[in-house]
């Protein structure tokens, strides 16, 4: 149940990459400010009244009216199978304010930004790409500070947000995307 630290979160959108990879959109509860790169940190309640919480940074922009998280599954992990079960329209916690400062650097005059992720952990760069692609549309970002994301991962389906980072790469003058995977070849195969 919720209290004066947590929202009860509903989930309103699911789509499975693989069995173990998975993203998920919710409707926080309530008033959530963030800044791309932030986390939120979500939990569910278990059975002895205790919580079981982790971090996960954000997907979404600020921009955007519910919070996009992506999440691998750990199987012997305390919260990841308890997540992996959740459908649209399920409740879990999330705490009421963001956290983190792994935000993108635009004060200190460096202008080129090398973002180095493997799977999930691309999560804040694409939380960085699609606020910083908003703003150039609406002409309050002059595309100054340019984005290089080397994105690895060892098998080509755990590219979860491949296409619209392709897309991004394609449309932005000042985003570039270079996605690589150490194990190409297909599922089943070795």
């Amino acid at each position: 149940m919720a209290d004066d630290k947590f929202y009860t979160a509903r989930v309103t959108k699911r789509i499975d990459f693989a069995s173990d990879l998975w993203m998920v959109r919710m409707d926080p509860g309530g008033e959530f400010k963030f800044s791309p790169g932030q986390y939120g940190t979500l939990g569910v309640e278990r059975g002895d009244g205790k919580k079981t919480e982790r971090a996960y940074s954000i997907v979404s922009s600020p921009y955007e009216s519910e919070l996009e998280f992506f999440f691998e599954l750990v199987p012997e992990g305390a919260l990841t199978p308890l997540l992996h079960k959740l459908q649209p329209g399920d409740r879990l916690l999330m705490r009421k304010v963001p956290k983190g400062r792994f935000v993108l650097d635009t004060l200190t005059g460096k202008t080129n930004h090398l973002l180095i992720s493997t799977v999930t952990g691309v999560a804040p760069f694409v939380s960085f790409v699609r606020t910083l692609h908003k703003e150039w549309k609406e002409g309050r970002f002059d595309g100054t500070h340019k984005l290089f994301l080397l994105n690895g991962a060892s098998r080509p389906w755990e590219f979860g947000y491949l296409e619209e980072l392709r897309e991004f790469a394609q449309e932005i003058p000042w985003f570039t995307y270079v996605p690589t995977v150490s194990r190409p070849w297909r599922r089943g195969s070795r």
